[in-house]
């Protein structure tokens, strides 16, 4: 059921996070494709329609930079290589038989065709790698960096550029030239849109709005996490998720510095700073998060796994930091090899935890699933496709909520385990001090007891014995007579010390060597059978010949409870005591009578005589039970830990 509700509650959030995404996924209702170098956009309204996508087959030259001017020479416009499709990579783009590769430069012409009317319109360019010029008309519209034809006279520069342009009515020529001397795959990875000015703004405020939501939500847990652990560094978890949220921070904000947050803040921030702090966060975040994991989890997260983790974490920063670009991505791709097989010990890892039951570790699991699912998506279109909804920052946003779920519901039992404990510590204590009260009670009445029976026993023998005492004293008898006297004064000096011995075994039951309890409950059967003329058995079968348990007196005391109930109470004919060695090295105390069962062994006033019992057991950790026999009667059976020779019974006890 708790699951259930979990699964569920994952659902909802990341329908909720994939709203934004695919709002800003939306592409237009025209129809209009860029075919062989044109598009018809007579039909498209730009107020009515919304942005449009300018993909399809544009115009391809290969290793050339062209500017506008060389496509208006009186000696011929240049050959065309062919058309390539928009978005896509010129890596692999068959030319001449061989395919081509993915560092190089090019130029790209598009012609628009609109319709009648003069409008103003911008043209979105997003992440066109590396470096990048744009003219419409002949008139320069846009740039980032410097196009060059080698990594030397190259300075990439990768941003977001809303370039303005102003139709008449009559066609505009587009020439894009592009140069990659860095990435593995140069072209025009991302759709060129093409709208009106203000919902090109509007639609790239919204990706800020979102990613300023997300930072803050991140911050706020971070900083609450961090404050858990200042305030509590015995759980090391807080920590490692606060650095996690800090990490994730790092690298959604500088995912692409084109258009993520980071350039809302720092404008002027170089663009391979940006790139490199997202690559050593997308590096240093698989150790953060196993350290997270395995402080959650420590027996099913193992250490030599984290030492793989940790040691990729500080090759690849070392090269991201120190090596050139070119390098660097050539890198990033063993980086994403290297993820492949450690994802899956994630899943295994999880998966063995969600099999032993941990706290939160289904809603981990869904989040890591989540996570994986959008990196390797974006992984699969950063080497083999183009186009590709960007999905990681959805994945990374459900990753966290999952994380958050999982330690609120660590928190959550935490906090109802404690609470549960603290009642049954009132229950404890309640039934404690009414138990003291109790026992208070029945020490009175004790003592009460043994002054009636000193009174009206002992006292009363010795008063005797004195008196007979007395007159042999005062009177002249004959020999015969002080023989006679004397017989009868005996008498009456062992029935006093009959009755004193009695008092004395009662008080304290093993007066003999340690362990000698057979001995002490023989006694108590005999001394009860006499008193109560009920046939009293006792029987031993001990593994021990001195038993060194630390709890035969009250073990004794309870033996002693079960027979006077019996004899008070069940009317029995006979009662049987038997102590044995059970299985699983336990002492077993066991007291049957054949009287009138359970009902009348309860029927103590108040019931004390039973909860003293169970107070007495639970004081030894033992098991006390009281129920019917088959045959007739109250069975009376307490259990505890055995200690055989050598050991303490603490040792028997754990």
């Amino acid at each position: 059921m708790m699951a259930a509700r979990h699964t569920r509650l994952l659902a909802s959030l990341m329908l909720v996070l994939l709203l934004p995404c695919l709002g800003c996924a939306r592409q237009d209702g025209s129809a209009a494709q860029v075919k062989q170098g044109e598009i018809d956009l007579s039909g498209w309204d730009a107020g009515r329609d919304g942005p449009i996508a300018l993909d399809g087959q544009w115009e391809f030259y290969w290793d050339r930079l062209l500017a506008p001017e060389d496509f208006r020479s009186d000696s011929g416009l240049p050959e065309k290589s062919g058309y390539l499709n928009v978005p896509g990579s010129w890596k692999g783009y068959p030319l001449d038989g061989q395919p081509l590769p993915g560092r190089g430069q090019a130029t790209f012409r598009l012609r628009l065709l609109p319709g009648p009317g003069v409008r103003q319109l911008a043209l979105r360019l997003f992440a066109i790698h590396d470096a990048y010029q744009l003219w419409a008309n002949g008139q320069r519209v846009a740039a980032s960096g410097l196009v060059g034809r080698s990594a030397a006279t190259e300075i990439p520069h990768r941003s977001l550029v809303l370039a303005k342009i102003e139709c008449r009515g009559t066609p505009v020529d587009l020439v894009l030239q592009v140069s990659n001397h860095t990435f593995r795959r140069g072209g025009l990875l991302h759709p060129i849109q093409l709208g009106q000015p203000e919902e090109l703004e509007r639609a790239h405020i919204r990706v800020w709005a979102w990613a300023m939501l997300f930072t803050g939500s991140l911050l706020v847990m971070a900083i609450y996490h961090f404050s858990l652990y200042f305030l509590r560094k015995k759980d090391i978890s807080t920590l490692y998720f606060g650095l996690g949220c800090i990490v994730i921070i790092c690298a959604y904000d500088t995912l692409d510095s084109s258009d993520w947050l980071v350039t809302l803040f720092f404008p002027q921030t170089d663009p391979d700073i940006v790139a490199r702090v997202c690559l050593c966060s997308m590096a240093v975040l698989g150790s953060v998060l196993y350290r997270f994991y395995k402080s959650l989890y420590p027996k099913e997260f193992i250490q030599t796994i984290q030492y793989v983790y940790d040691l990729r974490s500080i090759v690849f920063v070392f090269i991201i930091t120190t090596q050139s670009q070119p390098f660097i991505y050539d890198a990033v791709s063993w980086l994403a090899i290297i993820t492949f097989p450690l994802t899956f010990c994630f899943f295994i890892l999880l998966a063995l935890c969600l099999r032993h039951g941990r706290d939160g570790a289904l809603i981990l699991l869904l989040g890591y699933l989540i996570l994986s699912a959008t990196s390797l998506n974006d992984i699969y279109w950063h080497f083999f496709s183009s186009n590709g909804l960007t999905l990681l920052p959805v994945g990374l946003l459900a990753f966290v909520l999952s994380q958050a779920l999982a330690m609120a519901q660590r928190f959550s039992n935490a906090f109802t385990a404690v609470e549960n404990l603290s009642s049954v510590l009132r229950t404890e204590m309640d039934e404690r001090t009414r138990l003291e009260r109790e026992i208070v009670n029945v020490s009175e009445e004790e003592r009460r007891r043994l002054s009636h029976d000193l009174h009206d026993g002992l006292c009363q023998q010795l008063v005797g014995t004195r008196m007979r005492c007395a007159t042999l004293a005062r009177r002249p008898i004959t020999e015969q007579d002080v023989a006679a006297e004397v017989a009868e004064i005996a008498v009456l000096v062992n029935d006093s010390v009959s009755q004193a011995y009695d008092l004395s075994r009662g008080l304290w039951p093993v007066e003999r060597t340690p362990g000698e309890i057979g001995a002490s409950l023989a006694e108590l059967a005999r001394r009860m059978a006499r008193v109560s003329g009920v046939d009293i058995e006792y029987s031993q079968n001990l593994a021990c010949a001195c038993c060194c348990n630390n709890h035969l007196v009250q073990l004794f005391r309870i033996a002693q409870e079960a027979v006077a109930n019996a004899v008070k109470h069940a009317r029995p004919g006979c009662i049987d005591i038997a102590l044995h060695c059970g299985p699983d090295r336990r002492l077993v105390l066991t007291v049957r009578d054949d009287g009138i069962g359970r009902q009348a062994v309860a029927a103590s006033p108040g019931g004390l005589g039973l909860r003293i019992m169970a107070y007495r057991a639970s004081m030894i950790q033992a098991t006390l039970s009281i129920d019917d026999f088959a045959g007739g009667g109250t069975r009376v059976v307490c259990s505890l830990a055995c200690t055989v020779a050598g050991t303490t019974q603490e040792d028997a006890d754990g």
